[in-house]
């Protein structure tokens, strides 16, 4: 109780005044109630808020605030010039995406709204300002670019996670205007002419307004890929789009994701393998039974020794303890990446992230509420750590992450 008497000033004449049968029960019973404190099976350092999302809120904002000044000049600009610098940010995401995002955000968030309301007209009208961009600047193909894909973020607030065919026709008629709009923009831009990921990017994005997406998908994605291989999501974009649910099917999601990573070899070695599967298996645990074990590994080792940074750590680790791990997750693949777990950990594991592991998704599980993103990250990492290394945790030993890489240390 002494560590408590600094707070406890004022409570002084009440506690004088017990008697002393009450304060000898009392510390009996603090006695029995009091317990050691757990020391931690597993010590890492966190951050939270991680580099990759301080540099995504960064260019997110500059985008928006370029945006509400009608600095438009500026902000092709610097959108032009991020891309033909292939900009990106520690967690390799292209800084001139998310500029272009961040500039059509206002417009979006009111479309939402005005959706959310019912009101049809209103989200229309949400575009209303970005339109005119087209008009004040139609040989810019940036500012052409920040409309199309403002009108595809318009398309998806209608459909809003649901299939095209699904929808209730007001929605549906929202919904295939919009798509119909940043199609008929992106078929006015030649990516390789332009040297534009971005516009490889938004051809893409419009691929479910085409009749035969999957005659396109593969070709239109292996373009946006080889105009940018420094870009991992755009293979796990890839991955995805290639499930027999979207425009492929296994056999292509496997044949595509070897050609990857010939494509991108010289950047990534095996790399792109990984990135294009993982993209699948994120979304459909089946696509694990579909994968080469050691071209896996291989592909992760390729990564680790390329472009390894803190961000790319967290997430193949997360991925690799928690995703490729849950429950539907079957077949020899699963068991491999178990073990590349065991060294991605130990050798380039110095640093938590919780955020990429709170995000890292479990296939046919319930998304998770309630908890901070925070805290379920630091949960789950740990948990997926001292479970994998549970022979040092149970005899008594504690696992130390440090920038020299992690260290069996006995409990003191």
């Amino acid at each position: 109780m002494t560590d408590m008497l600094p707070n406890m000033l004022g409570l002084g004449a009440r506690f004088a005044a017990w008697p002393q049968s009450r304060r000898a029960a009392r510390k009996r019973s603090d006695a029995c109630t009091t317990v050691p404190q757990l020391r931690p099976q597993v010590e890492i350092p966190a951050r939270d808020p991680d580099p990759e999302m301080l540099e995504h809120l960064g260019h997110l904002d500059r985008g928006r605030h370029l945006a509400r000044q009608d600095n438009w000049d500026v902000l092709s600009r610097e959108i032009r010039l991020a891309e033909q610098e292939r900009r990106k940010t520690c967690g390799l995401t292209s800084v001139a995406s998310l500029l272009s995002q961040g500039a059509r955000s206002d417009a979006v968030e009111a479309v939402h709204m005005a959706i959310g309301r019912g009101d049809a007209r209103g989200a229309r009208g949400a575009m209303a300002a970005l339109a005119t961009i087209r008009e004040d600047y139609p040989d810019d193909p940036v500012m052409a670019h920040v409309v199309a894909m403002a009108q595809v973020d318009l398309a998806n607030a209608w459909a809003a996670g649901r299939s095209a065919e699904d929808l209730p026709e007001a929605h549906r008629d929202g919904y295939d205007g919009a798509m119909q709009v940043a199609s008929a923009l992106a078929d006015q831009f030649d990516p390789f002419e332009l040297d534009s990921p971005l516009w490889a990017e938004a051809r893409c994005a419009v691929l479910p307004a085409d009749p035969r997406p999957a005659a396109r998908a593969a070709d239109d994605y292996e373009d946006l890929i080889e105009l940018d291989p420094g870009c991992p999501h755009h293979m796990i974009a890839l991955g995805g789009a290639l499930l027999p649910g979207s425009f492929g099917t296994m056999t292509t999601l496997d044949t595509q994701a070897r050609r990857v990573a010939s494509l991108t070899s010289d950047f990534w070695g095996a790399g792109g393998y990984v990135f294009t599967m993982m993209g699948a298996m994120e979304r459909d645990p089946v696509a694990l039974r579909r994968t080469d074990p050691e071209l896996f590994a291989e592909g992760l080792h390729d990564i680790m020794t390329r472009r390894c940074g803190p961000t790319v750590v967290n997430r193949l680790a997360a991925f690799c303890g928690v995703t490729a791990q849950a429950p539907d997750m079957t077949g020899p693949a699963r068991d491999r990446i178990a073990d590349c777990f065991t060294w991605i950990a130990a050798d380039h594991l110095t640093e938590l992230h919780p955020r990429l592991w709170a995000e890292a998704p479990i296939p046919g599980a319930e998304p998770l509420y309630g908890d901070a993103p925070e805290r379920r990250g630091k949960a789950r990492a740990h948990a997926a750590l001292a479970q994998h290394f549970a022979a040092q945790v149970d005899a008594g030993q504690k696992l130390v992450f440090t920038a020299a890489g992690m260290q069996v240390c006995p409990v003191n």
